[in-house]
């Protein structure tokens, strides 16, 4: 199909997902904002009311549900409605950096050791930073849920390879049991309680708009380690070049 065929389906399947999740969401509102008046009323009443403790733990467990209905309602609109995007010529260093800092001190408090390596010039590439940033949060926080060792460790390098800036992630979480690295793509697949199973479909999606590549390895009981390969500056500037002849490319390098 051709590529404009396939952008107009996504805007498509985004405008329907916009429209579902505006009408699920109002009830699932209502729903959170009954269950807290419902909560606060219930705590007020005297220590020795009649199932007071039942009815209480009845309203925060409503609260907790809409909650994470709500959060799959997001990570589904992030994954189906084409965000408008915002290339300009960045560094690689510079977005790993920044989203390392968001991190670092969470990471801290956990007893996670962050250690980054970076490559010693910079790594220009035609990208949207918020995108890539976004892509490098969902890696870094599957890491995090991953740790299962009293020394939690993720390594983060940055590197070219074959001409193409690349940033890899390694943890010394659990790793993925063999059964489901086929099925770590699949929309709504999670090995996690809490998760969406939409966090890596993500991660995929924004890698291949850049033009990039990802790789996973990993090993039950050592780690994981993803590697995301983009192209250099010109070779995406040349890509995108027919759809934005018109207007002049926007610089963003610091």
């Amino acid at each position: 199909m051709p590529a404009t065929g396939t952008r107009k389906r996504l805007a498509d399947l985004g405008a329907v997902a916009s429209g579902l999740a505006h009408e699920i969401r109002n009830p699932l509102n209502s729903l959170y904002i009954n269950s807290q008046i419902l909560a606060e009323i219930v705590a007020a009443l005297p220590e020795a009311a009649d199932r007071k403790e039942e009815l209480l733990s009845l309203a925060r467990a409503n609260m907790k549900v809409t909650r994470r209905l709500n959060d799959i309602l997001s990570e589904f609109l992030r994954f189906a409605r084409p965000a408008a995007t915002e290339f300009v010529v960045a560094d690689l260093n510079r977005v790993v950096s920044d989203t390392l800092r968001f991190l670092e001190v969470d990471f801290a408090r956990r007893g996670i050791e962050l250690v980054a390596s970076f490559h010693p010039e910079p790594l220009p590439l035609f990208a949207d930073e918020k995108q890539l940033r976004q892509a490098l949060l969902n890696i870094l926080l599957n890491a995090e849920e991953s740790m299962d060792k009293e020394r939690k460790v993720i390594r983060v390098t940055t590197g070219l390879e074959r001409g193409r800036p690349l940033v890899r992630i390694a943890d010394n979480g659990r790793g993925i049991p063999r059964a489901d690295r086929k099925q770590i793509f699949r929309l709504f697949f999670s090995t996690r309680k809490s998760g969406t199973g939409l966090g890596l479909p993500i991660v995929r999606k924004i890698v291949r708009e850049h033009g990039g590549k990802i790789g996973i390895r990993s090993r039950e009981g050592r780690g994981t380690t993803v590697t995301i390969s983009l192209p250099p500056e010109e070779q995406s500037k040349a890509r995108f070049a027919p759809r934005d002849a018109n207007r002049p490319l926007p610089e963003k390098v610091r």
